[in-house]
């Protein structure tokens, strides 16, 4: 039996009348309702709160939509109701953007096309509807489909088979994967496993797991996130913290991959030689088709060995359910880019840039899933809510770059400064904090740029190539035609702030882009540090660029060891080769205690003031690449980062101090053979 849904466009008060008349004719405890506000009774959650119910199962759910309609909290909610249940969607009777006049006319179509759709407006009467148990249409939990049972003994295979094999598990929402992941981490313990453990964006994305292992085995002692059985244990650790530990395992568990960055995961793959990964491959809960393109490069290197699983049966709805196909097309959860073999003969010259219209989009559905599939496949947190801003904001526009038609590149923009001088002055003060306008606020809070607040600015929020036609040049060319436009528009500050890494350093730096700004503190989505890069559309721009790339270069030697230490040197290095040459004239004394080092035996501790000051400018240098990369690291791990010789050593393959010391000052003699000293005299 297929699950129903009841859209009502009405007036808020007769919406919310029609369906309490109607709720209270229903015989069920599994009842939820999705408001617009957190004031509200026990049995009633807010839009913000519906992530919090992944995993759980409804008969019937009330979502309303008629104030706010939050595109997340319906992608994360349809997936928990259950076969034979209904969802009540309230919609207001204006149509408020075009990401909702879209939703409604697919709301309709589906109504007109199937039995259990209804579409009804202001002064219909709701349909006869009534209730039907799903567990007189499906399997209990506690059994296992036949896709439940294969990955199941998949799971067991990779701790009892060969290291080094691991195990990717891909499906759709509902179709038992977490399930399936808690029952064999319990047949583990029971055939004598001593430590599982589990990780995932969160632990309220483990509880079903958490749920099927407990209750095959009743013996347990079972907590949040942790399963003991006698001396043998099942147990939640976050990725950031696993990964900063020294625990062993069995087996790990990674749940929901999809939402965790791949360098983390990178990371735990060589950490650990017997993993799992699982992820949904269409929801809420990540990306998984973008996931599994990105992470196969990663396993196809580091283990080539790695095998793939996908459950395909559903366990909470049946077959070809209509609710769960009108959320894939209404949210475009399904959204794919254009196929490899339309494009693979694309080059620069033959594409063609375009400034989306996108009330134009809303009648072309080919460009509008090209499009936002691209950016699904480009980026890993990519959710139903882009779409909706995408579609709805005025200050986000869209370009892309198009092949016999197709979308093969794409930027999404969004306008940011213009601040008012009274605001500015409090964000550069401190004593405010806008949402939104990343660039200007970190250029007056962060950076210290007294005038940011009043340029114009556009933000690259989102930049995608088809994969398939990537490395030719065509990124590049979006890039230019992004600032010939904005030329027009009168723009000052074109940049961007993205988790940072060596390809996409070099990316924006060739773009001619500049670093303006490094996040000292790791991003708890991405895991890594954020860097800001920016190009000048102006006059004006250009001298504010100028100013922030200098006060940064000045700032660098100084946060490298306080906020910087343990940052990977060859990425630090990578940036530091795109930051401004300060030189600075050094005196006959640090000149002195310079070479005092490199050719005789003085202490680093009594020289590395002078050398910090020294390097500052080699690093910025194209004959610092000249030195074997494993000098560059020593070099910027003890007179930069100032690592500690035992931090350094667990990196670099020196023995200890000694050996290390004595590599160093043979790096600042070669060094110095590349470059004389600047003389202050």
């Amino acid at each position: 039996m297929q699950r129903q849904c009841v859209f009502i466009e009405s007036n808020v008060d007769d919406c919310q009348q029609q369906v309490t008349q109607l709720l209270a004719t229903f015989k069920s405890d599994k009842m939820l309702t999705i408001a617009n506000t957190a004031d509200v009774p026990q049995s009633i959650i807010s839009h913000k709160q519906a992530q919090t119910q992944l995993g759980k199962e409804f008969d019937v759910i009330v979502f309303d939509g008629s104030i706010n309609f939050s595109a997340d909290s319906f992608g994360a909610i349809v997936g928990t109701l259950t076969a034979g249940g209904i969802l009540f969607v309230l919609l207001a009777p204006s149509s408020k953007g075009l990401w909702l006049q879209r939703f409604k006319d697919i709301a309709q179509q589906y109504s007109f096309e199937h039995d259990d759709f209804y579409y009804l407006r202001q002064g219909q009467s709701l349909p006869i509807l009534s209730l039907c148990s799903p567990n007189q249409l499906l399997p209990s939990q506690l059994d296992k489909t036949a896709d439940q049972q294969q990955a199941v003994e998949a799971i067991l295979k990779v701790v009892h088979g060969h290291r080094r094999r691991p195990l990717v598990i891909s499906s759709d929402r509902g179709r038992g994967k977490s399930a399936a992941l808690g029952m064999a981490a319990a047949e583990l313990l029971l055939h004598g496993k001593q430590r599982l453990i589990v990780t995932a964006p969160s632990m309220a994305t483990v509880d079903t797991l958490f749920e099927h292992a407990a209750r095959l085995l009743p013996t347990a002692k079972v907590s949040a996130g942790h399963i003991e059985l006698e001396q043998a244990e099942i147990k939640f650790v976050a990725p950031d913290l696993l990964l900063n530990s020294d625990l062993t395992a069995d087996l790990l568990l990674v749940d929901e991959a999809a939402a965790i960055p791949s360098s983390m995961l990178d990371k735990l793959l060589h950490k650990f030689s017997r993993i799992v990964f699982a992820t949904t491959l269409h929801g809420y809960e990540g990306t998984g088709r973008g996931f599994v393109v990105r992470f196969q490069q990663i396993l196809d290197q580091a283990t080539p060995n790695w095998r793939a699983l996908q459950l395909s049966t559903p366990i909470r709805w049946a077959e070809n359910d209509q609710l769960e196909a009108f959320s894939f097309e209404a949210l475009l959860l399904n959204a794919s880019p254009v196929a490899d073999k339309l494009v693979a003969d694309a080059t620069v010259e033959a594409c063609e840039f375009e400034l989306i219209d996108r009330q134009l989009l809303l009648t072309d559905p080919q460009s509008l899933a090209e499009l936002f599939g691209l950016m699904v496949l480009a980026h890993y947190r990519t959710r139903p809510s882009d779409l909706q801003m995408m579609l709805d904001r005025d200050d986000v526009s869209v370009v892309v770059m198009r092949y016999q038609g197709h979308i093969v590149a794409s930027s999404w923009l969004i306008k940011e400064g213009e601040l008012e001088q009274e605001l500015a002055e409090q964000v550069y003060a401190g004593n405010r904090r806008l949402k939104g306008h990343l660039l200007p606020q970190s250029l007056l809070a962060h950076v210290g740029i007294p005038n940011a607040g009043s340029l114009r600015y556009q933000r690259i929020i989102r930049l995608a190539v088809h994969p398939a036609i990537q490395q030719r040049g065509i990124g590049q060319a979006l890039l230019i035609k992004i600032e010939q436009q904005l030329k027009q528009d009168e723009c000052d500050v074109l940049g961007a702030s993205f988790a940072v890494s060596r390809e996409l350093i070099k990316f924006w730096h060739k773009a001619g882009f500049t670093p303006s700004k490094f996040g000292i503190h790791q991003d708890d989505v991405s895991g890594s540090h954020a860097v800001m890069m920016l190009r000048a559309s102006s006059s004006q721009g250009h001298d504010l660029i100028h100013d922030a790339s200098q006060r940064f270069a000045e700032q660098w030697t100084y946060i490298l060891p306080r906020d910087l230490k343990e940052v990977d040197s060859v990425l630090l290095i990578e940036l530091s080769q795109c930051l401004s040459s300060l030189p600075r004239l050094l005196s006959h004394t640090e000149q002195q205690e310079i070479l005092a080092f490199a050719h005789q035996q003085r202490g680093l501790e009594f020289s590395q003031y002078s050398l910090m000051h020294w390097l500052r400018e080699q690093i910025t240098q194209a004959t610092f690449l000249q030195i074997e990369p494993q000098q560059q690291a020593l070099c910027f791990k003890a007179i930069l980062q100032q690592q500690s010789w035992s931090q350094l050593c667990e990196k670099l393959p020196y023995t200890g101090k000694k050996q290390a010391l004595v590599a160093l000052r043979e790096v600042v003699r070669n060094l110095l053979k590349l470059n004389t000293l600047p003389d202050g005299k």
